[in-house]
């Protein structure tokens, strides 16, 4: 086991690195070009986005062929479109007559809008190929932490469910249910990055979510990057993005949030150990 004095060293090591990773982002001007390719896409009504997940629940980005043309990526071979249903604005002029109709000074003409609909298609992220995208995301697609997620299912107090998830979430802490919820399809390794985001939401996050929602996620993330670094898993290619996306580009925001955020992990991480050496499910927080 490591001394304590050593933990809060490595804690604050990983810490800086958080900051450093974020401002590398934000200083490459990587960040700004995410911010302006996020206004590339559309937004779905609920209907579409229920067409798409029953058409493919693992859809996580979506546009036109079009829009994917232009973001420099084309369509793999041989896929299929998902169908959506697309608004056209479409007006006709109609006559309104006044009270004397055989008078052609009386009657007006107004414009009328109305709204049909057609279906169309898009595509997954997954289906096209070519140009990379502003920090696009990058998952942990290996598989060989499956002990140490076992072992963090066990630690954890709260029911932990893997379920089918539309859009880019990947899980949710559900704090009037005490329950976690994980994407199923994910690897096991960004299971265990997800599960250690969840936990860090249930027994540290107090921000007010409405208000905070910002402060929340910068600080959950950095905790749960600190932990699984410090359990060897290196969760910088979606952890520094993640942040980032929340912070913009005021790292202060970390700075601000710093001694908090080494608290806590200090904290995780000597809980964690002492369910490893006695088993004691319960979390001295």
């Amino acid at each position: 086991m490591k001394k304590k004095t050593d933990k809060i060293n490595k804690t604050k090591e990983l810490f800086n690195k958080i900051v450093d990773g974020v401002n590398n982002i934000i200083s490459s001007g990587e960040y700004e070009r995410f911010l302006k390719f996020s206004k590339n896409f559309h937004q779905y009504s609920f209907n579409n986005m229920i067409l798409i997940y029953s058409q493919m629940k693992e859809a996580t980005q979506v546009a036109g062929f079009k829009k994917w043309q232009s973001m420099g990526r084309k369509l793999k071979k041989g896929v299929h479109g998902i169908q959506i249903i697309y608004p056209i604005k479409r007006k006709y002029t109609k006559i309104i007559e006044g009270q004397d109709s055989l008078l052609d000074d009386n009657k007006k003409e107004q414009e009328v809008e109305y709204m049909t609909y057609r279906y169309t298609y898009v595509y997954d992220i997954s289906q096209t190929v070519g140009k990379s995208l502003p920090l696009e995301n990058n998952s942990l697609n290996s598989n060989d932490k499956k002990e140490f997620y076992d072992f963090l299912k066990s630690f954890s107090p709260y029911t932990i469910d893997e379920e089918d998830i539309f859009g880019k979430a990947k899980g949710y802490w559900l704090e009037k249910e005490q329950r976690i919820v994980i994407k199923k399809s994910l690897s096991i390794n960004d299971k265990v990055s997800v599960l250690l985001h969840e936990l860090t939401h249930a027994f540290y996050d107090d921000f007010d979510y409405k208000e905070d929602r910002n402060l929340s996620e910068t600080f959950v993330e950095s905790v749960a990057f600190i932990v699984a670094d410090y359990f060897d898993l290196d969760t910088s290619l979606c952890s520094f993005e993640y942040i980032a996306s929340w912070v913009g580009t005021d790292t202060k925001i970390i700075l601000e949030l710093g001694d908090k955020i080494q608290k806590c992990a200090n904290s995780f991480i000597k809980n964690l150990e002492k369910h490893y050496n006695d088993g004691n499910l319960q979390i001295a927080i």
